[in-house]
């Protein structure tokens, strides 16, 4: 084995998440984000408010980090709706540790449409974060979403073999291609629990929605709040009155 294959190889196993990591991921993603909010400890400043031009008066400055919470909402609602529609496609697999595969809805146009989404999703909310934070947040988070997509398509292929090959030769990674890849299955969209499944995602569009219009900690802070305890109550229901099978 050369020099080269070696080393490429040593970098394909960093990049490849442990099944602790790949087990407990969104746990992970969420300690990440936070570890990064930590940060305003050491630097007191909002990355937005870091970015708009500082000639600007504060009801100048206050009205475009408005306008870019916005862009920040819609950037949102793109990886929720890029979320729901992978939900509506993608089969459950009842082990947290195991890749569920599909070709079918945003399947066709990129392999890894949920880890895309999510990236969306945390770039928005990066924005809540400080000058500090946004760059550690970023970084991290960007590392762990390809080690996560790596795990996925080692078990996938370990799991479906030449099948998924086959479908890897035809559809992007990560950059989605505009006319879908592979061919048109059989598969049904089920919106419903699509939807139900990413109240959270969708709360989070809210979240920032309402701190566009208010620039108010407090208000950020309820909304936030309101979507977790949601989100909680709704797993809670999910776990005592539909038992999974």
């Amino acid at each position: 084995m050369t020099r080269q294959r070696m080393v490429s190889n040593g970098m394909g196993k960093i990049m490849i998440a442990c099944e602790f990591e790949y087990r407990h991921r969104h746990v992970i993603i969420v300690l990440v984000y936070a570890l990064a909010y930590a940060c305003y400890n050491l630097d007191h400043r909002n990355i937005l408010y870091a970015v708009v031009p500082s000639h600007l008066d504060i009801r100048q400055k206050d009205l475009l980090v408005r306008f870019l919470y916005v862009a920040a909402a819609l950037l949102a609602a793109a990886g929720a709706a890029l979320l729901t529609w992978v939900a509506a496609y993608r089969p459950h697999s009842p082990h947290s540790h195991c890749a569920a595969f599909s070709v079918a809805g945003p399947f066709r146009h990129v392999r890894s449409p949920h880890y895309l989404a999510c990236f969306f999703l945390l770039m928005a909310l990066g924005t809540f974060q400080s000058r500090l934070g946004f760059p550690v947040m970023l970084l991290a988070e960007i590392i762990l979403l390809l080690r996560l997509v790596g795990r996925e398509e080692v078990q996938l292929e370990q799991e479906y073999g030449e099948s998924f090959r086959i479908y890897r030769r035809r559809v992007p990674h990560l950059l989605p291609s505009l006319r879908p890849r592979a061919e048109r299955g059989g598969e049904l969209p089920h919106w419903g629990i699509a939807l139900w499944n990413n109240t959270f995602q969708w709360g989070c569009v809210v979240t920032l929605l309402a701190f566009a219009f208010t620039l108010s900690d407090p208000v950020g802070y309820a909304f936030a709040a309101a979507v977790i305890a949601f989100t909680l109550l709704q797993r809670l229901a999910c776990l005592f009155w539909f038992p999974p099978t």
